[in-house]
């Protein structure tokens, strides 16, 4: 007889770095039983190959060209048979406790759709990403907060930067290089809306699984993310995220 696994973890690969491999290893100290998707959006490179040589139980699912990371994602759904499902991208690191800790949270709140850890960057600092729903002022915020007020202070309200959470808190977005869902509501939604190549589809998520249930921050769960933020370097990512900020506006409306 087969035992279901609590947990399932789907990784998106796009030419990943070395990273990977720890992120894997990260899975892999996990003292939990888990059933683990790569989704190759990029096989020429041989990641995937290294990935099953490291965890020999992975399940590989090679993609014939890049399908972005929402449709990457949803490759993997029609194989979940878990109770809990993690997202998570191949330059993300953790401690080997953190996912039986979330997972027991989970259990304790039954109501609750999405688990959201707090990130910080490799050298200790932390990461303020969103925690509420996009606005245009938000967004603005983002990528304008290095000319000085007011955008540093609409990403200040974005992010909550600044306020002192030192408890499990509702937010309205769950970033999705890292989070913990239940499947079944994962399975219930849909997946990933794959008209977002890259971009906003964490945000749209968010917004849909809150219809179901909260979508929780805990400061306590902490996970090391290296962040390459492609959309600030390069053209074709600023018109990648243009392109999903004006999709996400028009199925959800525009709000300042």
């Amino acid at each position: 007889m087969t035992t279901q696994p609590i947990l399932s973890a789907c990784m998106v690969l796009y030419h990943p770095g070395e990273e990977a491999l720890q992120a894997v290893q990260c899975l892999k100290d996990t003292p939990l039983p888990l059933d683990f998707f790569a989704v190759d959006n990029t096989p020429e490179d041989g990641m995937a190959a290294r990935i099953k040589e490291l965890l020999p139980s992975a399940h590989i699912l090679p993609q014939t060209r890049n399908v972005g990371f929402g449709r990457g994602n949803n490759a993997a759904l029609p194989h979940l048979t878990s109770r809990y499902h993690l997202l998570i991208n191949p330059d993300v690191s953790f401690a080997p406790d953190l996912l039986p800790r979330m997972i027991a949270y989970m259990d304790e709140h039954p109501e609750v759709a999405i688990l959201t850890p707090r990130v910080f960057s490799e050298d200790g600092s932390e990461q303020f990403l969103p925690k509420k729903q996009p606005t245009l002022r938000y967004l603005l915020g983002g990528r304008l907060e290095r000319l000085g007020e007011p955008f540093r202070t609409w990403r200040r309200k974005y992010t909550l930067e600044g306020l002192d959470i030192r408890q499990p808190t509702p937010v309205g977005f769950a970033t999705g290089c890292f989070l913990l869902i239940r499947t079944a509501l994962f399975r219930q939604l849909g997946g990933f809306d794959e008209r977002f190549f890259l971009y906003q589809e964490d945000s749209d998520l968010s917004r849909r699984a809150m219809g179901v249930g909260p979508i929780m921050y805990h400061p306590d769960m902490h996970v090391t993310h290296a962040w390459a933020r492609e959309n600030t370097r390069t053209l074709r990512g600023n018109l990648r995220q243009i392109s999903s900020i004006m999709k996400f506006f028009m199925k959800w409306g525009w709000r300042w």
